[in-house]
């Protein structure tokens, strides 16, 4: 099973070596420069924003109460309920040049826009900051989860040399944090580069929307491929560089003699300091393109809701929890057969299985469609065996498959890891058996584990678009696809009631995660 979930990656390296097309030698001499120089200012950028604002909100609520400090405990995770490419049609509908919010401005000041200086939200810039508004939580979480597990003995241990607060965050908690901050920047990163909607309503050319527009507009599978395989290729450099520039750097946990972190008080203008710097992305990354949506949906759901529409929302709940269900479960199989199984192989194989989260989903699909084209080629039609793959539910949900099933297994990983190694010698001398030990033993306590993976999951397929576009049978839509087909057709209002369904599902997951996680936490101690 991992062997073939690493097929479409392997697909697509083959396409390095092969021959350059009249298509591909056009690419090179006029705009795959623009990609790779587009691409790496939107990772900088994207990285560089989601760290500053991720690891600053988690420090400030991780060891300091202070005015709403627990509200923003949750409320600062849920711009991860909004996907990227609706806070982009909310904020280029408030802050485009067209935008209510600019309009209203130039009218309130009798100006024009030629007379002001006007930042184009449409912009490269533009999207760096609408997409880092969305995705800091990845940093935030990962985080505040290492903050939750770290013992304030570190911190007693620091104060005892007259540290002050901020010397014991700068010598301290910020390179004891590296191995979090890093993790968290790299899955905002990744999901950045992987980002098909705001670059392609933005206008932003990067190597995703330049696959689809070889692949759409070329009509060439082989040079989309190509460029697929360049772009996986690069990240897997980046991956690599990174662990290879950390290695030398070891980070211990406080271990046993673990005590929760006493938070201290701020007040005054302190206080209102850390309120402030919480409320900035919670407003801008939730609360306000909320507060536009919600507008825009109650000005226009009465025209868009009728029974396709339904179909559609039930359409897109189905295929979530299918979808979640599956990986969950194979992910599940895969770490189990890596705990009993102690050989370098699962475990190898299970590393390169977890590869497929670092690939974009435009990437992906491609490679799957490169695959099943070979199939087709090589091996049904040789046969005279009819069955049809590619264009299918299935293609879509084996997309999920290779692009999400990362989180799962570390879901998983995580979860098994905190039960003893004694559990599984004592069910082998009870002469049990592996499966009785699965159901009766593991099951139980890893089913924390089993949900949080199943939410996750859930919102990642509900949210997904460059995927499901490609794989998709033909008029299969969802809702994310019907999102960006009004806003493409100049129906940016309409657009806001598909988007209204992703964002309570989103909202609903996150909350249903967030109380998941913390049953989780009270469970340790």
């Amino acid at each position: 099973m991992t062997l073939l979930i690493s097929i479409p990656m392997i697909t697509l390296f083959v396409y390095l070596f092969v021959a350059d097309t009249e298509n591909w030698q056009h690419i090179k001499d006029t705009v795959l420069f623009e990609y790779i120089y587009n691409t790496l200012y939107v990772m900088i950028g994207v990285g560089l924003l989601t760290t500053v604002i991720g690891f600053t909100s988690a420090y400030l609520t991780s060891f300091y109460t202070f005015t709403f400090s627990k509200f923003f405990d949750y409320g600062l995770i849920l711009p991860f309920a909004i996907p990227t490419y609706i806070i982009a049609f909310m904020y280029n509908g408030m802050f485009g040049i067209t935008g209510n919010i600019t309009t209203y401005i130039l009218k309130l000041f009798d100006k024009n826009l030629s007379e002001v200086v006007f930042f184009d939200i449409q912009s490269i810039e533009g999207a760096i900051i609408v997409m880092s508004l969305v995705l800091y939580p990845y940093v935030y979480l990962v985080c505040r989860t290492y903050f939750n597990f770290e013992s304030a003995s570190i911190i007693e241990a620091a104060k005892t040399f007259n540290l002050s607060s901020w010397q014991v965050l700068k010598k301290v908690i910020l390179p004891i944090s590296r191995p979090a901050i890093i993790a968290g920047a790299t899955l905002a990163v990744m999901e950045a580069t992987a980002d098909f909607g705001v670059m392609q309503y933005f206008g932003v050319n990067t190597f995703v929307t330049g696959i689809f527009k070889t692949w759409e507009g070329m009509g060439s599978i082989e040079d989309a491929s190509k460029l697929a395989s360049m772009l996986m290729t690069f990240l897997f450099i980046l991956i690599i560089l990174e662990k290879f520039q950390r290695r030398n750097k070891v980070y211990k946990s406080s271990g046993k003699d673990y005590r929760p972190i006493v938070k201290t008080q701020l007040k005054g203008r302190y206080n209102f300091l850390a309120s402030f710097t919480c409320f900035i992305p919670f407003f801008f990354g939730f609360l306000l393109p909320f507060i536009q949506l919600s507008f825009w949906f109650f000005q226009s759901y009465e025209k868009v809701i009728d029974e396709d529409f339904i179909d559609l929302v039930l359409k897109t709940l189905q295929l979530g929890i299918v979808s979640a269900l599956v990986i969950t479960l194979l992910a599940l199989l895969i770490v189990y057969n890596s705990r009993i199984n102690k050989d370098k192989t699962s475990s190898s194989l299970t590393q390169i299985t977890k590869l497929g989260y670092s690939i974009p989903g435009a990437v992906v699909a491609v490679g799957i469609l490169s695959f099943f084209g070979i199939l087709h080629k090589y091996v049904l039609d040789v046969f005279s065996i009819d069955f049809l793959i590619s264009g299918t539910v299935i293609a879509v949900i084996f997309g999920y498959i290779v692009r999400f099933i990362a989180i799962s297994i570390n879901n998983f990983e995580a979860g098994f890891n905190r039960i003893p190694q004694s559990y599984d010698d004592a069910a082998k001398i009870s002469g049990i058996g592996h499966i009785k030990t699965f159901t009766k033993v593991f099951i139980p306590l890893i089913k924390n584990s089993a949900a949080a993976s199943f939410i996750i999951i859930f919102i990642e397929v509900v949210k997904e678009l460059p995927l499901t576009m490609v794989l998709r049978p033909f008029d299969y839509n969802t809702l994310a696809i019907r999102a960006l087909e009004l806003n493409e057709q100049s129906q940016t209002i309409e657009s806001s009631v598909p988007s209204m369904i992703i964002v309570l599902i989103g909202v609903i997951s996150v909350l249903l995660l967030t109380k998941n996680l913390k049953k989780a936490q009270d469970a340790k101690y």
